[in-house]
């Protein structure tokens, strides 16, 4: 191609990794080199969101069939926190769950997603099991971690949101 390719505004990371400010390079130039090792060492990353967005979409899922599973004991243990009954706070915390883990399966709004279930992660430790102590609530605190994770993120370029924003996004040189 050797059409230059001007690169500007990639943010500090960017212009620390190549040392100025804006850049004018061909395709084959050293620079050019440099800046697509970057950006192949980056694409890992991607990877590895997807890796995790599939992985506690997977576990919410199987945590929501398990709960489905055990309808009848899980029931007596439920509180009744924002609604009349434990059966509709069950009910509506596990669509929600259902709902959000398929959000993040997908890649689409994940970081209100990974907000909200992590929200739900910090009700369940102080109102549903505040006498359990750490070792009880270790899981939710890995969650936690994850979704947080998930939140600074985003979905990655693995993601439909990102496919969209492509979409609907316009170049500007």
């Amino acid at each position: 191609m050797g059409a230059p390719i001007l690169l500007v505004g990639f943010g500090r990371w960017l212009t620390d990794k190549l040392r100025i400010g804006s850049i004018v390079a061909t395709e084959g130039s050293a620079m050019m080199k440099q800046l697509l090792e970057i950006l192949r060492e980056y694409r890992f990353i991607d990877r590895a969101i997807l890796f995790l967005r599939l992985f506690v979409g997977a576990l919410i899922t199987l945590h929501i069939i398990d709960k489905m599973q055990t309808y009848n004991f899980v029931l007596t243990g439920y509180p009744a926190l924002l609604f009349g009954s434990s059966t509709a706070t069950f009910v509506i915390f596990t669509l929600l769950e259902a709902i959000f883990a398929v959000m993040l399966i997908c890649g689409y709004g994940t970081r209100f997603a990974a907000f909200v279930m992590a929200l739900g992660m910090f009700v369940e430790i102080f109102l549903v099991y505040p006498s359990l102590g750490w070792i009880g609530v270790e899981r939710q605190i890995l969650y936690i971690g994850i979704y947080i994770t998930l939140v600074i993120s985003g979905g990655g370029r693995y993601a439909i949101e990102s496919h969209l924003d492509r979409k609907h996004r316009k170049v500007e040189f």
